[in-house]
């Protein structure tokens, strides 16, 4: 086994990898959550999907949970996941959503087909994911 990923993603791959969940709000005072009227508790049904993260890494500094839940791997299993974000050494940061689906909140092109696997959907596009994404991409460009 390589390197510890989670000090690069900030949470640490899961075994087995695969299954599905919601996607909960845990801090919704951080600023990736401004403009999405997201509560602490608040999910996006089936955005956890087929592949997602588990246990942060306790060391890096400034590392937040900004999203945790339980997926169910196999549809029965249940596995903690966490989304994390942290800061990094030159004014930069990482956001890790803990899920390959995110980008089927974003936008539902023609003839696109949602994905269906593991027992969960993700539901098509989700204003408050498109929201969390213009505020990271924005803070990023800043």
């Amino acid at each position: 086994r390589g390197p510890d990923e989670g000090y690069l993603m900030g949470s640490r791959n899961v075994d087995p990898v695969n299954g599905g969940g919601d996607w909960v709000c845990e801090l919704p005072e951080h600023w990736i959550f401004e403009n999405t009227g997201m509560k602490k508790g608040d999910s996006i049904p089936g955005l956890i999907g087929w592949e997602y993260h588990g246990d942060p890494p306790a060391d890096i500094p400034g590392l937040e949970v900004v999203a945790k839940g339980t997926a169910l791997q196999g549809g029965v299993n249940p596995q903690q996941w966490t989304a994390t974000i942290y800061p990094g050494p030159k004014n930069n940061f990482v956001f890790n959503a803990s899920t390959i689906f995110w980008c089927q909140d974003l936008s539902s092109p023609p003839g696109h087909m949602l994905p269906w696997s593991h027992w969960s959907r993700p539901h098509g596009p989700d204003e408050r994911v498109q929201q969390i994404t213009h505020n990271i991409m924005r803070r990023a460009t800043s």
